[in-house]
């Protein structure tokens, strides 16, 4: 299955922060850098992903057990459903017609059918399961697994674990480079960020710095990584060719998710500890502005 180049909607660039304290989803204009307003969904919202269209947003609410699906044009939420315990990180496919969610506290991933809305199974997967990436074929998913140490890569359709990868400790944010020909793998306990050949499964090297790892992202030429430290208050620059942390960008406090802005050269922080958004120009390594958000703000999609 071929990866689609996604179709955003027709308008501006938006960034979708999650409030896991105050329960709801703040959108921003991406341009402008300012709140065009807040959706309130379940209960201490997790993580999010844009569908292939750009049409639906998915969350995941960790206290309610559920997941919401906010129509992105709308700025509404058009279905609520059910999984299981401690919804975590969500995903689509590429021709968008499923959903996986990992559910780190019942060890499970749930697959949706996008048609309808439904949980078609729920599939055993290692413990903890926390962030997800489909890759470009729409089957292979990497699947962070904090508790086991383990990223696993689960087959999206049949729900097949086909490989395990040890990735210790405390594996949590993953990106995946350009057309997903690596996976970055950021682990919160070890500190480590570990770099994944994806057509053989193999590490291919691994490096330590900063400290308490929860966020990461890939820049569009596959040279660079963004990784946010979540116990201090600065992102980590990562030149992913030699393998080493170049620079350190100052934000607020408790960072934790990390987005690029499509067509640009700027770069969204969530900081937990500062109930903001830092909006950093890549280029200058400077931050642009703070933008308040919800409560606990620990993710985010920009589409």
């Amino acid at each position: 299955m071929a990866a689609k180049e996604p179709v955003r909607p027709s308008g501006p660039v938006r960034a979708f922060v999650l409030g896991g304290g105050s329960d709801n989803v703040t959108v921003i204009d991406a341009e402008r850098h300012e709140v065009i307003t807040t959706i309130q969904v379940g209960s201490e919202p997790m993580l999010a992903a844009l569908s292939p269209s750009g049409k639906e947003l998915l969350v995941t609410n960790r206290d309610s057990l559920d997941v919401s699906v906010i129509d992105t044009n709308a700025l509404a939420v058009t279905h609520t459903i059910d999984v299981q315990d401690g919804p975590a990180g969500c995903a689509f496919t590429p021709d968008g017609q499923r959903a996986l969610v990992a559910n780190e506290h019942s060890h499970t991933v749930s697959l949706i059918d996008t048609t309808t809305w439904t949980v078609i199974n729920h599939v055993p997967i290692g413990r903890g399961p926390c962030d997800m990436r489909v890759l470009p074929d729409g089957r292979q998913t990497a699947v962070s697994c904090q508790e086991s140490h383990l990223t696993v890569i689960l087959d999206a359709v049949s729900g097949e674990v086909l490989k395990t990868i040890p990735t210790p400790d405390g594996p949590l944010g993953v990106a995946l480079g350009p057309q997903g020909r690596f996976l970055l793998v950021a682990c919160f306990v070890s500190n480590h960020l570990y770099a994944i050949d994806t057509a053989s499964w193999r590490i291919g090297w691994r490096i330590r710095f900063g400290s308490c790892h929860i966020g990461c992202t890939v820049t569009p030429n596959g040279r660079a990584a963004l990784v946010t430290n979540g116990d201090q208050d600065y992102v980590s620059v990562i030149d992913l060719v030699r393998k080493l942390e170049v620079a350190r960008i100052r934000v607020q406090a408790n960072p934790s998710a990390v987005a690029l802005v499509p067509g640009t050269t700027t770069a969204y922080i969530t900081n937990r500890g500062a109930d903001s958004v830092s909006v950093v120009a890549l280029k200058s390594r400077e931050t642009l502005k703070q933008v308040p958000v919800g409560s606990s703000p620990l993710s985010l999609c920009v589409g």
